[in-house]
């Protein structure tokens, strides 16, 4: 596995746990719904910087954390208000989804960059072949 693949599944472990931990001070003053915004923000950059993997760590360990740190009864993995559960799974499910965009997108990418450069060769053969007929005698043409 590539450096960068790695350091992505270390961001997507660490970096939630880090941002749940940095929120809990403000949860008594905003409500799960910002709180979990917070929390897709750093799911998507892991997802756009890493692999499909790491946003799919990166949305696990998201709800994780959420559910760990800014869900009652706190600093337990269990949830007592509905809304909270369905917060938790709708983050997951967000999570997931966007790291599948973002590979698919990386995925264009390289097909776009690949067609380009077959799109240049091309070009080139064709121009090669328009300027060797142009040298040609007339009567062979």
């Amino acid at each position: 596995m590539p450096p960068r693949d790695w350091i992505a599944l270390s961001a997507a472990v660490l970096a939630p746990f880090a941002v749940a931990l940095a929120l809990v001070p403000f949860r008594p003053h905003m409500t799960s719904a910002n709180l979990v915004l917070i929390l897709v923000v750093v799911v998507v950059a892991v997802a756009a910087l890493g692999s499909r993997a790491a946003g799919v760590v990166a949305a696990l360990s998201s709800a994780a954390w959420f559910d760990f740190f800014l869900t009652r009864p706190y600093q337990g993995f269990t949830i007592a208000d509905g809304d909270d559960i369905t917060t938790t799974f709708l983050l997951l499910a967000v999570g997931v989804a966007v790291s599948h965009l973002a590979a698919h997108a990386r995925t264009l990418k390289l097909v776009t960059v690949t067609d380009a450069a077959h799109l240049a060769r091309i070009h080139e053969t064709a121009s090669l072949v328009q300027s060797g007929a142009r040298r040609m005698p007339w009567w062979t043409r």
